[in-house]
């Protein structure tokens, strides 16, 4: 952690990496499942797996037989840090308006 950079600006940069990780993520794997050749590197083998699973479909549940789900229904406490910019003149104002100002800047 540097120490002259204060903690939100460091939280938002981190997240601007994940996105940015995230995003080439999704490319690598469109190439590994388009094609079979560029699954052999030189210490990793990429193995192409699928998997079937079972979901219930909530929205159906709770429209068809709401006292069921009512019954397996419970209360949930998430937290979460939300960021916000802070404008020249110290206003809040929305994560994607700053990143997008930010963006102009670079």
């Amino acid at each position: 952690m540097n120490a002259h950079v204060p903690i939100p600006d460091e939280l938002n940069a981190i997240r601007t990496q994940i996105k940015a990780l995230k995003e080439r993520e999704e490319a690598i794997k469109a190439v590994l499942l388009s094609d079979p050749t560029a699954r052999t590197g030189n210490d990793w083998v990429a193995e192409i797996k699928q998997t079937t699973s079972h979901r219930c479909d909530v929205k159906e549940l709770r429209a068809n037989y709401p006292q069921i789900a009512e019954q397996f229904t419970f209360p949930r406490t998430d937290t979460s840090i939300v960021l916000h910019g802070l404008s020249e003149d110290g206003e809040l104002i929305s994560a994607r308006k700053m990143r997008a100002a930010q963006g102009d800047a670079q």
